[in-house]
């Protein structure tokens, strides 16, 4: 590969995640409200062509017609889906939120009930760093219930960071490796 092509991959790569990074940390509460509109605009796009699709092939002889109509039954259900996610963003990353709150509460009593259970079992001590954890996590799922939007706005910003790390780290790897390949090349 020649070192320029490779740079320009690299920074065909870093440049988006570097621009997706900066708009997640000056916009955190835009960003979620933008993801969930994107979401719901993929979904009408494909509502639609699902709609377009079952319509066109309404006019051939050999369709099973119940199979048309649930053609039908997915693509209205994809647009209602869409249309109710353009207008209530803000509702259904509360609710994802709060149902991963839940999911995740679920999952720390489980795994506090299993450490209890084994300790009644086995009875040999357990280290501190056992009960971590599912502590942490009982942690985070209580402020994911008590507050869903400001943690969606976290987790923005915590993407937000990760995505800069990203790019800088792909920028600094490909400037790194075209200064190698440069120097591979005129000692061959």
């Amino acid at each position: 590969m020649k070192p320029v092509s490779h740079i320009r991959y690299s920074l065909v790569r870093s440049i988006p995640l570097l621009v997706l990074g900066i708009f997640l940390l000056i916009k955190p509460e835009g960003s979620v409200t933008t993801f969930i509109r994107l979401l719901a605009a993929v979904l009408l796009v494909g509502g639609l062509f699902a709609l377009y699709y079952t319509w066109q092939d309404s006019r051939n002889d050999y369709v099973d017609k119940g199979l048309h109509r649930l053609l039908y039954l997915v693509a209205f259900m994809l647009l209602l889906f869409a249309i109710l996610l353009l207008l209530f963003p803000r509702f259904f990353t509360e609710v994802a939120l709060f149902s991963t709150g839940i999911i995740l509460l679920l999952f720390a009593v489980t795994q506090i009930t299993a450490i209890i259970r084994f300790r009644k079992i086995v009875p040999i001590g357990l280290p501190w760093f056992v009960y971590m954890n599912p502590v942490a996590v009982f942690i985070m799922s209580l402020i994911i219930l008590l507050n869903p939007f400001e943690t969606a706005k976290m987790l923005a910003v915590f993407a937000g960071i990760i995505c800069l790390f990203y790019a800088v780290t792909e920028i600094v790897q490909s400037i790194t490796t075209y200064i190698l390949m440069k120097k591979a090349d005129k000692a061959a």
